[in-house]
């Protein structure tokens, strides 16, 4: 490891095939901040935040999240077919460039691994100690970001660059990004959020930076104790997610957080989501052309088996009734030729068009309250009340209800279509009662219960995450149909396989790699 300009010690951000950062412009269909008062770190620090795979997207949701993800964690209704389970090789490449060079013919889109070696670099060329101490804000801030998102990318293929890559941003000398071990990226980030997480609740910046901060920052509007809560909340996500291979470290750190919530606040309320807000008729040009062409049907078992019996109120604002005027979904289990008919029947429920399609105000899911709310879940299932103090069905509860609450503060922010009736009391009372989801004595089904309900809340929007814990943990326990023709990937992968550009232009790294290069090679934090 080494230190880098902040005194912290850290794996420097990196990139495997290393893209010159674009210099974009604010797309006109989102929020524009204030205009920059720096064109160095104030420009790369808003423009960090602007990667299409957290803004709603057409090619983050259609690409990514439809065909791959939403077939891999039933969170979309998919038809059976043959190869279902092949991973799209160009779509996988898009993600891939997304963290590390973000290309794309509007020049519109930023990746964080190249915004944060273009801040780090400003950073450094600052002359006066007050510049430097007043500009820790955005650096320290950007961090935590930088971190959550290379993290996604460990949780998505394994070991990556990490180390060596963004060196044509930082220095202007091209330099292939050897790939870092996995376990390695989750350590590091996790040493260096807690160090971040301990310096913003001391820290006592000038008013002049925390206004600069405040224009610039497009997702907390320079709000301290929100970046804290997000700061926290994904420490505690990391610390679980690796909890099945590092349990004694992972259950002192969830201990730790969750014990001191003055020092280690999280997002524990739906208001305090970290999100970035979007707006306007382009985004919904966006949605509209991501759930189509057969991307917009309810799966079947989340509506079927779960949301419908139970009479969770989520149903009426996540999906549309059919021409029967009943909610159902695409059965996974089903064949081909069944789907089709009732598809050709409009008997498939599809995707809310208030809620998803046509909502001008859909914004950029980062972090919620709800998925706080369960890991405290699941850590008390697990370890006990002493991790934290707390019950883990009061917590499990307390997850639902937030997502609840979260997906209707959605709904309504849309200007389209007919509001939904408001989740009422006696409703979630029920729904927290009925067997399919009242939280019980038996740990495996609790356990299941709670990834049930991590799953719901991710839904289509961040399924991604649905994947990193449907395989971490196994939960929720469903079932996926076998590829009915002859595949090499018959069931669901472990991981997805490196894009072309490593192996073609990165060889001689992706040589050390490329015995772990199958997808079903297991994640580091895999049981």
């Amino acid at each position: 490891m080494k230190k880098n300009i902040l005194g912290i010690i850290m794996l420097a951000p990196v990139l495997g095939f290393i893209g010159a950062c674009k210099k974009s412009t604010i797309d006109s269909k989102y929020l524009d901040p204030e205009k920059t008062t720096n064109g160095s770190i104030d420009a790369f620090y808003t423009g960090m935040f602007k990667n299409r795979r957290v803004i709603p997207d057409y090619w983050g949701l259609w690409t990514f999240n439809g065909v791959q993800m939403g077939v891999y964690t039933q969170t979309l209704g998919v038809v059976t077919a043959n190869k279902m389970y092949e991973q799209p090789e160009s779509y996988a490449q898009d993600r891939w460039d997304d963290f590390y060079s973000a290309p794309g013919s509007d020049n519109n889109w930023t990746a964080p691994i190249s915004s944060y070696r273009e801040i780090e670099k400003a950073y450094d060329a600052l002359s006066t100690d007050a510049d430097k101490s007043g500009y820790l804000l955005f650096t320290k801030t950007a961090q935590i970001f930088l971190y959550d998102q290379a993290c996604q990318q460990v949780d998505l293929w394994g070991d990556v660059p990490f180390t060596e890559a963004g060196g044509l941003n930082a220095t202007g000398t091209l330099k292939l990004g050897a790939f870092d071990d996995g376990r390695a990226v989750y350590d590091s980030a996790i040493t260096n959020l807690k160090i971040i997480s301990n310096w913003l609740a001391n820290a006592q910046p000038e008013q002049f930076y925390l206004n600069k901060l405040a224009k610039q920052d497009i997702l907390f509007k320079g709000d301290l104790l929100k970046w804290r809560r997000y700061c926290n909340s994904l420490l505690l996500r990391l610390a679980m997610r690796k909890s099945a291979v590092d349990e004694a470290n992972s259950k002192a750190l969830v201990q730790e957080i969750m014990g001191n919530p003055t020092l280690y606040p999280m997002i524990d309320a739906y208001t305090d989501n970290a999100e970035i807000v979007t707006s306007g008729t382009n985004l919904t040009i966006d949605l509209t052309n991501s759930f189509n062409d057969g991307h917009q049907y309810a799966p079947g078992y989340m509506v079927d088996s779960l949301l419908k019996p139970t009479g969770d109120p989520r149903l009426r604002v996540l999906y549309t009734k059919n021409t029967a005027g009943q909610y159902h979904g695409m059965i996974p289990t089903m064949t081909a030729a069944q789907q089709q008919a009732e598809i050709g029947s409009r008997l498939i429920s599809l995707i809310d068009s208030t809620t998803f399609v046509k909502n001008t105000k859909f914004p950029g899911i980062i972090f919620t309250s709800a998925e706080t709310w369960l890991l405290k879940a699941e850590a008390y299932e697990r370890w006990g009340s002493g991790v934290g103090g707390g019950s883990a069905k009061s917590a499990y509860e307390q997850g639902i209800m937030q997502s609840i609450a979260n997906y209707y503060k959605i709904h309504n922010l849309s200007d389209y279509g007919t509001k939904q009736t408001a989740a009422t009391p006696a409703e979630i009372t029920l729904l927290l009662a009925n067997p399919k989801v009242a939280y019980g004595s038996v740990q495996e089904d609790n356990l299941n219960k709670i990834g049930l309900q991590k799953w719901v809340n991710f839904g289509i929007m961040q399924n991604a995450q649905a994947w990193a814990e449907m395989r971490r943990s196994g939960y929720p326990k469903i079932t996926f149909p076998t590829d009915p023709g002859v595949s090499t990937v018959p069931t669901p992968a472990y991981r997805l396989t490196y894009p072309g550009s490593e192996r073609s232009l990165n060889g001689e790294n992706y040589a050390k790699v490329a015995d772990k290069d199958l997808p079903y090679a297991k994640i580091f934090w895999m049981k």
